[in-house]
């Protein structure tokens, strides 16, 4: 698989905020990216969220994490319960540390759907600032489609 980042203009890549979008959109970029190019995704969409939202905003966003899990039928619930107690057990003793310390809501706690308009966003600054390879990816998404 073809590289469809390009690791230089990173750090440039998420200075500006954008409007946090309103529908749950599923962007093919994120799927065909590799494991550590999610990575970095996920990086850039923990920064936005956990510190460029106003605090009122994540913390709404948390809320609604803990209403879908009551909202979930038993099976959801204990999968949900399961892929916490899972990241739980390979977190550090330092990781877990900083989670009970945290005076913020963390981008951790979110449900793979209510990441993807931060991952959308992160890859959106990554596209704007020519980290992201177009011809790969069009490559890529050959195969997807």
């Amino acid at each position: 698989m073809r590289r469809l980042l390009r690791v230089a203009p990173i750090c440039a890549a998420f200075l500006f905020a954008a409007p946090l979008a309103h529908a749950q959109i599923e962007d093919v970029r994120w799927e065909v990216l590799a494991p550590d190019e999610r990575q970095i995704v996920d990086l850039l969409a923990a920064d936005f969220y956990e510190d460029s939202l106003r605090l009122a905003q994540s913390r709404a966003i948390e809320a609604h994490t803990a209403e879908l899990y009551v909202e979930a039928n038993a099976e959801g619930r204990a999968k949900f319960r399961a892929a916490r107690e899972a990241a739980w057990r390979a977190m550090t003793p330092q990781e877990r540390k900083s989670l009970r310390d945290a005076d913020r809501p963390a981008y951790a706690n979110l449900t793979d759907d209510q990441k993807a308009p931060f991952r959308k966003i992160a890859l959106d600054k990554l596209d704007a600032s020519g980290a992201i390879d177009k011809k790969a990816l069009v490559l890529a998404l050959r195969h997807e489609i």
